[in-house]
C-alpha cells in the first residue's frame, strides 16, 4: 500500500501508540483487499459500548483530540436504566463511564443516534465516510450517495482515530453499480405505511446473494423519505445490502440504467404480493395476544412519527411499557412541541439507545426477571432482533396497532390487504 508522508509518520510511531496501532490496522485490512492507498474521511462515526474495553483503550492510547469529526452509535445508557428499576450489574455503568471520558477527551461528539441526518449531519455525495452499524451504512449510501463501505465496530473505530480508511469496496465508484435489481410489482401504494415499506426490504433483503449493489424499481418516483428509509434500513436486517438504488428516488438512481452503469444485472428478482405476504406473517412470532412491551424508533423516530405517536395517546394511559428510541435533540424537540408529556403522562419513555438490540426492557441481561416477554413493533428491523437477539416474541405492524397495543397490553393488529 501506497503511504503519504504523514501517514508514514503515524506508522513509525510519531502520534502515539493508538493512532500507530489504528493505521497499522488498517493497512493490514486494505492490503488484504488489494487496497492502493488510504483514503481521508469526511467524519467517523463509532460505537463505543460495543467495543471491547480493552481494544478501546489501544487503539485510543495517546491519541488526543482530533481534528475531523467523529460521532457516536446509540449507546448503553446504565445510569438511566438504574433509575427505572431494571436490576444490571453496576460494572456496565463503571465501564460505561470511562469509556465516556476517553470519547468526551477525544472532542468526538456525542450524537448517540442511528440517524444523524435528523440533526443535520449528513456527508454530500461522494464523500467518504468510515461508520459502524449496518443501518447508519446503507442509509448514508443509498439515500445520500455517500461512499461508505460494510465494516464492522472495530474498523471503524481504527478509522476515526487516525481519520482514514482503505480505498476499496463501496467506496470506488466501478463498484456501486447495482448488479441485482427488484422488481416490484403493480400495487396499491397510497394506503402504504412505513411498516410496508419495513417488510418490502426485509423480504428483499433475505433474497439477494452476498452484498453486492442492489437497484430497486416500481415503487413510486420520490419517495417521501421516511418510506425510503423504511425501505432500504431493513435491507441489511435479513441479508448484507449496504448500497441499495431506488430507482426515481436515491441521488445515485435517477433511472435504472444509471443505477446499473448500463451493466447486465447478475440477477433480475420480481417481488409481489404473495411474497409481502409471507413476509410480514414471518414477522409475527407470537402465538398469544398479550403484549407486554412496544418498541418504536428503530431506525431513531423523527419528529412526525413522535407527533403521530402522541396524538393518539393524548388522555390515554398504557398497559404496557413503551420506549421510544429518539436522538436527545429529536426528544428535546417533542418535548416542546408537547408531544413528550403527552407520551410520558401516558407512561412512555424516551431514550438514545437502539429499541431493538439494546432495548433494556427485552434484554435478560438488563431486566432479568423483568424482561419483556413479548413485544410489538412497527420495524421490521426491530421484530428481527427482538426475536433473534433479545429471545422475545414478537408483533409487528403498524404504527397504530402498536400504539393501540400499547394502550390495551394486546395485540389486535390485521395483516394489510395490499
Amino acid at each position: 500500500m501506497k503511504l503519504t508522508d504523514e501517514e508514514k509518520r503515524i506508522f513509525s510511531g510519531e502520534q502515539g501508540p493508538g493512532m500507530q496501532r489504528a493505521i497499522d490496522l488498517l493497512i493490514r485490512l486494505g492490503d488484504s483487499f488489494d487496497a492502493e492507498r488510504l483514503m481521508p474521511i469526511s467524519y467517523g462515526h463509532v460505537s463505543y459500548d460495543y467495543c471491547p474495553e480493552a481494544f478501546w483503550n489501544l487503539m485510543t492510547d495517546g491519541v488526543s483530540k482530533t481534528e475531523h469529526r467523529v460521532t457516536s452509535h446509540p449507546s448503553y445508557q446504565p445510569k438511566t436504566w438504574k433509575k427505572w428499576g431494571l436490576p444490571l450489574a453496576d460494572n456496565w455503568v463503571d465501564e460505561h463511564e470511562r469509556k465516556l471520558e476517553t470519547f468526551k477527551r477525544l472532542g468526538w461528539l456525542r450524537t448517540e443516534t442511528c440517524a444523524e441526518y435528523l440533526l443535520g449531519i449528513f456527508p454530500r455525495k461522494g464523500e467518504i465516510v468510515s461508520m459502524s452499524g449496518s443501518c447508519m451504512q446503507v442509509a448514508n449510501n443509498s439515500l445520500f450517495g455517500a461512499r461508505v463501505d460494510r465494516m464492522g465496530t472495530l474498523v471503524s473505530l481504527a478509522a476515526a482515530v487516525c481519520g482514514r480508511t482503505p480505498y476499496m469496496g463501496l467506496l470506488k465508484p466501478e463498484n456501486r453499480f447495482a448488479r441485482h435489481v427488484i422488481h416490484v410489482e403493480k400495487m396499491n401504494f397510497s394506503d402504504w405505511t412505513s411498516a410496508h415499506f419495513h417488510c418490502l426490504g426485509y423480504h428483499i433483503g433475505a433474497v439477494i446473494p452476498g452484498f453486492k449493489p442492489i437497484a430497486v424499481t416500481g415503487l413510486p418516483e420520490r419517495l417521501y423519505f421516511d418510506s425510503a428509509r423504511a425501505l432500504v434500513i431493513s435491507m441489511p436486517t435479513s441479508g448484507a445490502v449496504t448500497l441499495a438504488h431506488v430507482v426515481g428516488t436515491t441521488p445515485e438512481a435517477p433511472d435504472l440504467e444509471a443505477a446499473t452503469g448500463g451493466i447486465k444485472p447478475e440477477n433480475e428478482i420480481k417481488v409481489g404480493v404473495s411474497e409481502l405476504i409471507r413476509t410480514w406473517e414471518s414477522l409475527n412470532v407470537c402465538d398469544y395476544s398479550i403484549v407486554d412491551h412496544v418498541a418504536f424508533g428503530c431506525p431513531h423516530a423523527t419528529i412526525d412519527e413522535i407527533g403521530m405517536i402522541a396524538s393518539m395517546l393524548e388522555g390515554k394511559k398504557l398497559k404496557s411499557t413503551m420506549l421510544i428510541g429518539a436522538s436527545i435533540p429529536v426528544e428535546a424537540l417533542a418535548k416542546r412541541q408537547g408531544y413528550g408529556k403527552i407520551i410520558e403522562q401516558a407512561g412512555g419513555r424516551f431514550l438514545p439507545v437502539c429499541p431493538s438490540i439494546r432495548n433494556p426492557f427485552a434484554r435478560r441481561d438488563v431486566a432479568g426477571e423483568m424482561q419483556a416477554t413479548s413485544c410489538a413493533t412497527n420495524s421490521a428491523r426491530a421484530a428481527h432482533y427482538l426475536a433473534t437477539v433479545c429471545g422475545t416474541k414478537v408483533f409487528f405492524g403498524t404504527l397504530k396497532d402498536c400504539v393501540k397495543a400499547a394502550i390495551n397490553g394486546k395485540w389486535e393488529g390485521r395483516f394489510p390487504e395490499w
